[in-house]
């Protein structure tokens, strides 16, 4: 990561890490929004998690798990190119815990900005981010941009009706 902290440092690679869920694509349609704007480079990556319970996975299902992954960025990174063609658009799928692994990638990369999706699935500060998320808020040295489900915003008063 850069570790610039000058704030008028130009924004020239974007993070936006991906599970194929609803706040995931509002992340990546924030990222894509912010790449235009900088003319920056998108990666985009996701973890297979098998560190949550080893025993479950066999190397089959990691596998699996593993092109299932490939095959979601791959599709990401055709689409974003098909729309947005000026745009570079990088995909990447790592294995590990996805907040560490989501750090490694942004360090080894060098990103400037982190977009993550919100998802509130679980306790108080997962209600209020979603885990990965309030882990890469509490953790990262660059930027992050949180942006929430499209589902959570139809729910502010005022949002979509």
């Amino acid at each position: 990561m850069t570790g610039d902290d000058d704030p008028d440092a130009p924004i020239r690679s974007i993070l936006a890490p991906t599970d194929g869920s609803d706040a995931a694509d509002a992340a990546l349609e924030r990222a894509l929004r912010f790449a235009d704007l900088e003319g920056a480079t998108v990666h985009v990556l996701s973890v297979v998690d098998t560190t949550a319970n080893p025993m479950r996975f066999g190397v089959a299902e990691v596998a699996d798990l593993d092109r299932a992954r490939t095959d979601l960025v791959d599709g990401i990174v055709d689409a974003c190119g098909d729309r947005t063609p000026e745009l570079e658009v990088r995909g990447a799928v790592r294995r590990g815990r996805p907040a560490e692994t989501i750090l490694e990638y942004a360090e080894e990369q060098a990103i400037d900005l982190l977009v993550v999706g919100r998802t509130g699935r679980g306790g108080v500060a997962e209600a209020l981010l979603g885990s990965t998320a309030d882990r890469l808020v509490r953790r990262s040295p660059i930027p992050v941009v949180v942006v929430p489900d499209v589902d959570e915003t139809d729910d502010r008063p005022g949002g979509a009706e």
